[in-house]
């Protein structure tokens, strides 16, 4: 039977509103696969059906069916989505303000199960009540798979965002301070070639070697790339390399010389010198499980790899580390002509005929460096393997003050690895979060001081003044002063700075308020913090030190034995 000119209007209606919620969809995708696949995999084919069901409605649009689908495709999503709300399915967010693509989405969905109720009746078809239990069912059936799905990427040890519901947040005002977007604490608006990108380098990355690696109870064995494999013979090598001062342009410096064991690979200083006396402007990072870091320094989003890491210092000359830069053909003879080192590289190299070219170093180095793990922490020890005498009482309220949403740490110090810059061999999306914090605010525009303007320096995009990369927290309390440029000494220092939500500083050259520097990243909005959270607090901060990893003769210096 023909439809009326009114049915026929009903059902454009609910095409426009199936086509604008499908469109919604796939457009936010790439943003929830990068935090959580399962997310990501769920709205593709979310999106991916109200999309295909589109012909489907034109042709047969007086079918029963066509109708059943058609409401649980509408009204089923809204009323998953309002679960999502109250917290009962995995797909769940927290109070942050409803977004635009939330709100269009809904309102499409809703717009387009009026029409379809409205067909329903016009129709005079039977049985209403049975398609929207249908529709029910079909929401029920749908979260059984979201928990599946959850449990089979991972879940919650994913690095996810809960603020965040269809991954662009909204700004809301707490406290007198505007939220700045969660989003723009990553390196680039994700997109499908990111999507399909991370799946290619996900079944590519798996490569065993043949390595026995010796990790913590509940680590995921590190990424390691194709073209370096990692083998014993390269670790040790690495090993030799790293404490060697021969690989210094005048040698005097070695890798060793910024980052000492005792202080988990940091160095102490506030700010590094290099083999010439120059001084570097960021804090030595720590080298504490670089093997998992899915990027390698403070602000460079382009260093994914150890590998391409360690030749910024050994080449750089701005400043100047390892000063190899000028003095490559001298640095190289000094390790041709050393014996021991032409038994290393033969052994490391084996199906070289000249392995002595830098290209061999820094996957030596690389090497060496990604067996740095540590993960015998008391922490750990409570956590992973099952010791409840291993945290104190005070150590474990701590960890919750850690976790609570009031203070918001895990946000951007999440994961076994405390930091979402995180990597390993099950990681489908590498994650590359950088945050402005709110340390400067030189000109009340967002200013960071010339010499450390984060990611701005290598994007040259506004948005990314004063962006780094949080570090992990593991042997923290080993690693002050702190911050990308050493200013805050110590761990009570950097606790009151995020409290007050971005630091003040009143007078001189770095004057200016952090807390409302316009680039903040929203996770640093302030807090209310007691003198006995605190104390707890950097109890707990302790409790990350691994006391085992900064005397295990593996990492120590070679020649000193």
């Amino acid at each position: 039977m023909p439809l009326s000119r009114m049915s026929r209007g009903l059902v454009w209606l609910a095409f426009a509103g199936l086509a604008t919620a499908g469109w919604v969809h796939m457009d936010i995708v790439p943003f929830h696969f990068a935090h959580m696949p399962a997310h990501g995999i769920f709205f593709a084919f979310l999106g991916l059906a109200q999309l295909a069901y589109l012909p489907v409605l034109l042709r047969y649009p007086e079918n029963r069916s066509t109708m059943g689908w058609g409401m649980m495709m509408t009204g089923g999503v809204v009323v998953l989505w309002g679960l999502t709300q109250l917290g009962i399915t995995p797909f769940t967010r927290s109070g942050e303000p409803v977004d635009t693509p939330t709100v269009i989405s809904k309102i499409a969905e809703l717009t387009g199960f009026t029409a379809f109720v409205i067909l329903h009746f016009q129709q005079k078809l039977p049985n209403l009540l049975y398609r929207i239990g249908q529709t029910l069912v079909g929401v029920l059936i749908v979260q059984s798979v979201g928990f599946a799905a959850e449990a089979v990427t991972g879940g919650a040890s994913q690095s996810h965002h809960p603020g965040v519901a269809h991954g662009v947040p909204g700004e809301g005002e707490e406290g007198g301070h505007t939220h700045g977007s969660y989003a723009n604490d990553y390196t680039s608006d994700y997109d499908w070639g990111d999507v399909f990108g991370s799946i290619k380098s996900y079944l590519t990355s798996r490569t065993k070697t043949g390595y026995t690696w010796d990790l913590p109870p509940g680590f995921p064995e590190p990424r390691v790339p194709e073209d370096n494999p990692i083998t014993e013979d390269k670790v040790v090598l690495g090993r030799h390399l790293f404490y060697d001062k021969k690989l210094s342009g005048n040698g005097t410096f070695s890798c060793g010389s910024c980052h000492h064991q005792d202080k988990a690979f940091a160095d102490g200083l506030k700010l590094p010198r290099g083999s010439t006396g120059m001084v570097h402007p960021r804090n030595s990072l720590t080298l504490t499980n670089s093997a998992y870091s899915s990027t390698l320094t403070w602000a460079n989003p382009s260093l994914g790899t150890i590998e391409k890491q360690v030749l910024v210092p050994m080449f750089g000359e701005f400043p100047v580390e390892l000063g190899i830069t000028g003095n490559e053909e001298k640095v190289l003879h000094r390790f041709k002509e050393d014996t021991r080192y032409q038994q290393l590289f033969a052994e490391a190299f084996p199906d070289e005929q000249n392995p002595f070219h830098f290209v061999n170093f820094a996957k030596a180095l690389a090497s060496f460096t990604r067996t740095m793990i540590s993960g015998n922490s008391p922490y750990d020890r409570f956590i992973y393997q099952r010791d409840t005498s291993a945290l104190t009482d005070q150590e474990q309220r701590g960890l919750k003050t850690f976790l609570s949403e009031e203070l918001e740490c895990h946000h951007c110090h999440g994961g076994f690895n405390f930091t979402l810059s995180t990597v390993h061999d099950k990681t489908v999306f590498v994650e590359k979060p950088f945050h402005n914090t709110g340390l400067y605010n030189l000109d009340d525009k967002g200013s960071y001081p010339a010499d450390n303007t984060g990611m701005f320096e290598f994007t040259g995009r506004e948005k990314d003044m004063g962006r780094f990369r949080a570090p992990t927290l593991r042997n923290i309390a080993l690693t002050a002063p702190y911050m990308h440029d050493g200013s805050m000494e110590t761990l009570e220092e950097v606790i009151d700075f995020y409290a007050r939500g971005g630091r003040k500083i009143g007078q001189g050259k770095l004057a200016g308020d952090g807390k409302v520097n316009p680039f903040k990243s929203g996770f640093v909005a302030g807090f209310r913090i007691t003198d006995q959270e605190k104390e707890d607090l950097i109890a707990f901060l302790h409790a990350l030190t691994d006391r085992e990893f900064v005397g295990d003769p593996r990492f120590s210096d070679p020649f000193e034995h």
